[in-house]
């Protein structure tokens, strides 16, 4: 392995590790060497998470987290000091969907979608809105803003947050979860422009239609998951080992000139 992109010696902080992206983030950081606490609600998720990367040879601390807790977020931190001494990569990608119209309009319950989804044109209750804004933006930036002192304090960190082609391009169903991976770009460029003097990157990826099981009622259907593809140019989804790698490039010292940016891995949907 070239050592830019080695992780020997540190360890890394993985939100929405118990599966999926976040399963995927955790092994890939681990394979480069790096120790992982494995942070999501599902405990039993979780110790599968930390089976696989303590088979490449690495440490993992399962710590069930309800990110939208307060108290469970400083005990994330306070778990991962106590057990490794030091934070040396944040990756933010716990969040949650949105599957309902932004607000009902008529003709809705007629698209092919509804089939599958026959809520969709129900309104956003107050909870669910809140529930959506409170993991995908403001739970990321409260995590954030615990680790950011230990980064200071050790002169050197990075922090990688997951968000979407939805940030960018929109389309039908998602609600305001665009709009809270939009916010989330946009934190990522303020943070970065704030903490970039303190040897800290700051960066984000945007993943595109990629297979995990969040999307599994969506694409499993094959007229919906042709729609899909006909506006991705390589015509394939994307795999969540995929994205773990591109992570790897954002937490090594491979991009230590790298700050503020969010970069698409969308097989090309967000240029088609």
């Amino acid at each position: 392995m070239l050592k830019e992109f080695s992780l020997e010696g540190r360890t890394a902080i993985v939100t929405g590790a118990g599966r999926g992206i976040g399963r995927a983030i955790a092994s890939t950081l681990a394979e480069a060497g790096a120790d992982i606490v494995a942070a999501s609600r599902t405990p039993a998720e979780l110790n599968e998470t930390a089976r696989e990367v303590q088979k490449q040879g690495r440490k993992c601390i399962p710590v069930p987290t309800d990110i939208t807790n307060a108290d469970q977020l400083k005990k994330l931190v306070e778990t991962s000091l106590s057990h490794f001494g030091k934070i040396d990569i944040l990756v933010n990608n716990a969040g949650v969907g949105s599957m309902k119209m932004t607000i009902p309009v008529p003709g809705a319950e007629k698209m092919r979608i509804a089939k599958i989804l026959p809520d969709l044109n129900e309104p956003l209750t107050d909870e669910e809105w809140n529930l959506i804004w409170n993991t995908n933006v403001k739970a990321g930036y409260e995590l954030t803003r615990l680790v950011v002192p230990h980064m200071i304090e050790r002169g050197t960190g990075k922090i990688v947050n997951i968000v979407s082609t939805a940030a960018i391009k929109y389309t039908a169903l998602q609600g305001i979860y665009p709009a809270t991976k939009a916010a989330i770009v946009a934190i990522t460029r303020g943070l970065a422009n704030e903490l970039a003097r303190f040897n800290i990157t700051v960066n984000a990826i945007g993943p595109g239609g990629v297979l995990t099981s969040m999307l599994d009622k969506i694409y499993s259907n094959e007229e919906i998951s042709k729609t899909y593809l006909r506006s991705v140019p390589m015509r394939r989804f994307g795999e969540p080992r995929e994205v773990g790698l591109l992570a790897l490039y954002l937490a090594s010292d491979a991009s230590s000139y790298m700050t503020g940016q969010t970069l698409y891995l969308d097989g090309g949907y967000t240029v088609s």
